[in-house]
């Protein structure tokens, strides 16, 4: 299945349809703190990998303003292949293409949207190499292609649905989902009037396809997380 790339720029105000405001579904719930973990901590991972396919097992890593790197294993070969990443958040293929999306909620925040054309085409880490090899090679941005990147705000959740990618980000002005159309970036629908942040490195993806990540408002004043289930978001709050 072709999955053609949406892109987000919440700084934009180009209009669009009803039908694509029409194409998703909010529902909001709120709720006890004291009930956060028990909901948020259901949803379990389909993988304890970060990304897992035929091929591949790969890894992520963050420390935060210092850095991150992601991690294409070969499970055939067991060929190590990095690239720089400050944070992983997401990693979806499609159409034989990786499309890696990083988000750190340090200062204002910041983003990033990239393709991986073929893990190999990163920096291969070699079983010979000294320390000093693998800590220049893991600042390597080869074989990434940026396709975004955004300082002053963050990408919480990327999902598909019906053959596009969307994400859901914010910024000071507030919380969007939004897209990419003719080299337009539109705001479908504004989610909460409010900035949220997560420090959670990776969202979770169930085995029942459920994006989720959790937010915080207000240093904590208010905490939920973000269910989507294919054209469904549900946005869950602890007060």
């Amino acid at each position: 299945m072709r999955l053609s790339l949406i892109f987000i720029l919440i700084f934009c105000f180009q209009p669009v349809s009803s039908q694509e405001k029409d194409l998703f579904k909010l529902e909001f719930t709120t709720n006890e703190k004291s009930d956060f973990e028990t909901d948020y901590s259901s949803f379990k991972r389909k993988s304890e990998h970060f990304y897992e396919d035929e091929t591949y097992i790969v890894k992520d890593s963050c420390r935060g303003e210092f850095g991150g790197v992601i991690e294409f294993r070969n499970k055939d070969t067991d060929r190590v292949f990095v690239a720089k990443a400050t944070c992983p958040s997401s990693l979806i293929k499609t159409n034989s293409k990786f499309y890696l999306t990083t988000s750190l909620a340090h200062l204002s925040g910041s983003s990033g949207i990239y393709e991986i054309n073929d893990p190999k085409e990163l920096t291969e880490l070699k079983v010979n190499d000294s320390e000093k090899d693998k800590f220049f090679k893991k600042k390597s941005d080869s074989g990434l292609k940026e396709l975004y990147r955004n300082i002053g705000g963050t990408i919480l959740v990327s999902f598909p649905y019906q053959d596009k990618l969307y994400f859901i980000t914010s910024n000071k002005d507030g919380t969007y989902l939004t897209q990419q159309i003719d080299s337009k970036f539109i705001k479908i629908k504004k989610l909460l009037d409010d900035k949220v942040y997560t420090y959670e490195t990776g969202i979770k993806i169930t085995d029942k396809d459920h994006y989720v990540n959790n937010f915080q408002i207000g240093y904590g004043k208010e905490i939920g997380f973000f269910d989507i289930k294919d054209n469904v978001i549900r946005i869950n709050l602890y007060k």
